[in-house]
């Protein structure tokens, strides 16, 4: 493989941005690491990422969306998709390209190369 994945963060899917946010920040101490109309992503004072996002979720159920980050997507997927079942191919999306596996229990994980310029802004 041309690098390990690496655990980015866990994403869930809100009906009001707004309020989640100011309750990761207000009661859980997080800190707004990334901001987006559609998308929030958190730090914790031990580095842990945490995302919310109000817009379509990768799948139809919007169930909670784990990520894992690769410096090259493309050649991930090549050395993974003898090795797992692919749920979804390669993908561009304005935040990267994303594609996805099934875990051993058939639970979709998704591995991602973000994109150098996303859509979300880096909070200072």
């Amino acid at each position: 493989m041309t690098s390990t994945p690496r655990f980015g963060f866990a994403l869930e899917y809100v009906s009001d941005i707004e309020a989640t946010k100011q309750f990761y920040v207000d009661v859980l101490g997080m800190r707004v690491e990334r901001e987006h109309p559609v998308f929030v992503q958190f730090t914790d004072q031990g580095g842990a990422s945490y995302a919310i996002a109000s817009d379509e979720a990768m799948s139809t159920d919007a169930e909670l969306e784990l990520y894992w980050l690769v410096d090259d997507a493309e050649a991930t997927f090549k050395d993974v998709s003898g090795k797992a079942d692919i749920a979804m191919p390669v993908t561009q999306k304005p935040f990267g390209k994303v594609f996805a596996v099934k875990d051993p229990a058939g639970q979709v994980r998704y591995l991602i190369e973000l994109a150098q310029n996303r859509p979300s802004q880096r909070v200072s």
